[in-house]
């Protein structure tokens, strides 16, 4: 979502100093010192001014082909019960992601198995890389694996929309110039991304 349009920023904005912390936890920004967040917008507090960074999210289905030299690739959805998925857990709640999936104008949703669980979605894409299982993963998120041939998208018909992401941040009356800058900046990087 801003990494890649960091370089770009910093070009535009080169006395703007950015601290960037990875946290999966729903912390909250203000206590934590930090002036904006980025959330999946249906996990946005009603509090905040959401600005959205590009399209809707899709996850889709995506193994290592080494996986599948040993195993048959799924071709429906309920033949991931016999597969080892990667999974992963909320960091808030502890409660598992759901693997729901869109089918012929309805909502699915699968209780997948499997020996890993993960509470961050860039460890569910290593597993998958080292051939641990099937991960249901953020489209975007794997893009150059998908394209290097690291990992191989299945179940192409059945892929899920989530929300989009967004950056956000405390509503103020007077927004100073330096947050302005970068939230106009990301907005319009990921638009033109989508577009």
């Amino acid at each position: 979502m801003i990494e890649p349009h960091l370089a770009a920023f910093f070009e535009k904005f080169p006395l703007i100093n950015v601290e960037v912390s990875l946290d999966n936890q729903l912390s909250d920004i203000v206590n934590a010192g930090f002036d904006i967040g980025i959330r999946m917008g249906k996990r946005v507090q009603n509090d905040m001014v959401a600005v959205q960074l590009g399209a809707r999210q899709k996850r889709i289905v995506v193994a290592a082909p080494d996986y599948f030299h040993k195993r048959n690739e799924p071709e429906t959805i309920d033949e991931l019960l016999k597969h080892n998925c990667i999974r992963q857990r909320y960091s808030v709640g502890g409660r598992l992601f759901e693997w729901k999936f869109e089918a012929r104008g309805q909502m699915i949703q699968i209780d997948v198995q499997g020996h890993l669980i993960f509470d961050e979605m860039r460890s569910v894409l290593d597993a998958a890389i080292q051939g641990h299982g099937i991960a249901f993963i953020y489209e975007d998120f794997a893009k150059q694996e998908l394209a290097s041939g690291m990992l191989r998208q299945v179940l192409r018909r059945h892929n899920a929309l989530d929300d989009a992401f967004h950056l956000y941040y405390p509503h103020r009356k007077h927004m100073p110039g330096k947050l302005r800058a970068f939230v106009d900046f990301m907005r319009s990087a990921n638009r033109t991304e989508t577009s």
